[in-house]
């Protein structure tokens, strides 16, 4: 508009006079955020790097990054005492349409533009001179100073490259089996070692053995499962896609262990007992190469299994069994102790996930880390002569690096800046890749030194993704808080996020979501699962309080805690959320007439239960993809839930689908048609419910999207969060009063 061109003008003509007459300019006042703009490409928070490769001698890191802001990825190198990173690859990219074409050619350009991920994976050659990678599922090398070069027809559509720790073969996964080629790539074609019948007989993960003689793999095979149909409405006639998808009580997928030989090349099945639908948490190699430690258990986890498996033989032997009728998580994991002399476990067969040596077989678990807090994960490293543990220790939404002796002994924190460390260590033990970001950083790449010297300069920055415009505007910061749960008075954790210019005087409406277990972190957007790092800061900016509470079930406050939620999903849960209320209100600047909730998938369950049976507590909701119906729960909610067949009142309780007669507030379901894990067809059943009971609910269906409904294309998520901040807009009001 003309009058606003010359408006700007005149401000721009002030503020240089003011200047000339060495008068203080203020600072440009920070642009608005819109959802267009945090939801667009180039993303402000630029892209996060992953994929982190060592070289064996642990001098060298290879990993995936773009430094636009797009998701097409390259590869990066950079030596461990460099200081800058390298681009190693300019892979080719697709031709973006004309700018503003809106014709559906154009439009389905830009759609294939921006799902491109470029490069999937890369991994370094033994020799530490050229890397792997794969790109559009071809098989490509790269080295410094010369283009990629593509490997050859025969190997297409492959995944999980991993050479043979003596460099003279490589193993991949093609169409659902394991192959093997040639570790110098020239001539000849690769062979298939297995024959399974893919999709639904597959290998699911394998490794090499230390000396490079033989491969474990794990194959998943889902044949006899129930398959469903999936309607699809984008094509040109209405079509269905039958889908693997057992409900509990169904026969679930079926896990065993093979090894191979690559002289003779023949699978030979380990003999694990227990059965067939056991899942299978690791397989991991002596170091002799002799043993493999297997760690399984029932598909309920109640009864954990610690096996060494004789690789010559497939004969097993029980290391260590744990049984807990309550459990209901699984986060174990097992590493062999150097030399092969013993196994170290994750458990929580104490008051948290720690870690325990485990001798031989039958030994009692030698406890190595203590404390009121958990072990989210650990490295064995012989090289360091230590454990490498992340872990929550001293502050509950933290994650930390430490660094710990063989015995449990000289427990040292090696990283420094609070937030969350998600790290890969070097084989030299010296340096991790670690990826960090905390509530006011979005995810980049660090290299810390793990021989601490307590120095903020042990933690060096490779990548800064975020853009210019990151710095602009005004981000709204986390705080956290504590309150009793109004179920069993247990001290819920929660992160609160504040309009920065809070008036405290004043009632501002509030929003408790994305709700979920696991949802408290130090980390860019709290909980990673959906891109809602946008959506909370545009929500504080337009003047919504914002809370999420760890939920029962939640990792790092103690087994007891977790287990409260047995039997009991939209109980305890939805206690634990209403506490959360309470606790708004409490706070003197939160309306407790104008509150909301939102969450997906089991957020979903948790918001449509909560306003089925605290009617009058929120006044409106949005759920997404939610679980309505626990009997067509997916079979690992058996964890929790057990089986229909055993606990029937159970299931009923816990499906809000009972419920919805309770329903008195505003309600809004978004859901996507494509949906495999969570069938939109229940989302249709609940609404015609709601129908018949004279209740009102708001539906927006996206036909093209699968349960991540707000992940797989920019203008959908966008469209989706329009719909959900209009809902809250709507009947909670923005702004305070």
């Amino acid at each position: 508009m003309p009058g606003w061109k010359g408006s700007s003008m005149g401000c721009v003509a002030a503020a240089a006079l003011a200047a000339s007459c060495g008068r203080p300019q203020a600072a440009p006042p920070a642009p608005r955020m819109t959802l267009d703009d945090l939801y667009s490409i180039p993303r402000i928070i630029g892209t996060a790097p992953k994929g982190f490769s060592w070289t064996r001698d642990g001098r060298r890191l290879a990993f995936l990054w773009n430094d636009e802001g797009t998701n097409f990825y390259d590869v990066w190198t950079i030596g461990a005492d460099e200081a800058k990173p390298v681009r190693l690859t300019q892979m080719p990219r697709r031709v973006p349409p004309q700018a503003g074409a809106a014709d559906p050619t154009s439009v389905d350009a830009a759609v294939a533009v921006e799902r491109d991920p470029g490069v999937q994976e890369v991994a370094w050659h033994p020799d530490g001179e050229r890397v792997l990678l794969t790109f559009r599922g071809d098989l490509y090398v790269a080295q410094p100073n010369q283009p990629p070069r593509r490997v050859g027809d025969a190997f297409t559509h492959v995944s999980r490259v991993q050479f043979s720790p003596d460099g003279r073969f490589v193993a991949f996964l093609r169409e659902g089996n394991l192959w093997l080629a040639d570790g110098g790539l020239g001539a000849g074609a690769p062979a298939a070692l297995t024959a399974l019948t893919p999709p639904d007989d597959v290998v699911e993960t394998y490794s090499w053995s230390p000396d490079g003689r033989q491969l474990a793999f794990v194959e998943r095979d889902a044949r006899a499962v129930t398959k469903r149909l999936i309607p699809d409405y984008l094509t040109p006639e209405t079509t269905t896609h039958a889908v693997v998808r057992a409900i509990p009580g169904e026969s679930s997928e079926t896990r065993r262990i093979g090894t191979i030989a690559v002289a003779d090349r023949r699978i030979r099945w380990m003999n694990l007992g227990g059965q067939p639908s056991d899942d299978v948490f690791a397989c991991e190699w002596s170091p002799d190469s002799r043993s493999l430690a297997v760690d399984t258990s029932d598909v309920f986890v109640k009864d954990r299994r610690i096996l060494v498996v004789d690789a010559a033989t497939a004969r097993p032997q029980e290391w260590y069994r744990e049984r807990n009728p309550e459990n209901v998580t699984a986060q174990w994991s097992v590493a062999w102790a150097p030399e092969g002399k013993g196994l170290y476990a994750l458990s929580d067969r104490d008051e948290d996930y720690h870690i325990y040596l485990i001798a031989a077989a039958g030994a009692a678990p030698k406890r190595i880390t203590h404390g009121n807090w958990a072990v989210s994960d650990f490295t064995v490293s012989s090289s360091a002569h230590a454990i490498f543990v992340v872990a929550n220790e001293g502050r509950p939404e933290e994650r930390h690096i430490y660094r710990v002796g063989f015995d449990g002994g000289g427990m040292t924190r090696v990283s420094h800046r609070a937030g969350t460390h998600a790290p890969v260590f070097s084989p030299d033990g010296r340096t991790a890749a670690d990826l960090f970001s905390s509530d006011d950083t979005p995810y980049d790449l660090f290299l810390t030194r793990l021989a601490p010297s307590g120095a903020d300069t042990d933690e060096r920055q490779v990548t800064a993704s975020p853009l210019p415009a990151f710095q602009k505007y005004r981000w709204a910061k986390a705080q956290y808080v504590t309150f009793p749960s109004r179920a069993d008075k247990a001290t819920l954790h929660a992160r609160l996020t504040i309009p920065r210019d809070l008036d405290r005087s004043r009632k501002y409406p509030a929003i408790l979501g994305s709700v979920y277990n696991n949802t408290v972190r130090n980390q860019w957007g709290g909980r990673i699962a959906h891109p809602t790092w946008g959506l909370d800061q545009y929500l504080a900016q337009e003047g919504f309080v914002l809370l999420n509470v760890d939920l029962h079930q939640s990792w790092g406050h103690g087994r007891p805690f977790r287990d409260g939620i047995r039997l009991d999903y939209g109980g305890i849960d939805v206690e634990d959320l209403h506490s959360g209320v309470e606790y708004l209100a409490s706070l003197g600047y939160v309306d407790p007439e104008r509150i909301g909730i939102w969450g997906s998938s089991y957020g979903g369950l948790l918001t449509i239960m909560s306003l089925f049976r605290k009617p009058g507590v929120y006044k409106a909701g949005v759920a997404g993809a939610p679980a309505t119906n626990m009997w067509h729960a997916t079979t690992g909610e058996m964890r929790v839930m057990g089986t229909p067949q055993e606990h029937p009142r159970e299931y009923e309780r816990s499906s809000p689908f009972t419920h919805a007669a309770g329903l008195q507030d505003h309600l809004m379901i978004i859901h996507g048609m494509r949906d495999t894990t969570v069938m939109f067809k229940d989302t249709v059943a609940l609404v015609q419910r709601l129908i018949l009971l004279g209740k009102d609910v708001d539906l927006v269906p996206l036909p093209d999207a699968p349960h991540p409904w707000d992940t797989e294309a920019l203008a959908q998520t966008r469209f989706a969060f329009r719909k959900l901040v209009g809902h809250f807009e709507r009947y909670l009001g923005k702004g305070p009063r």
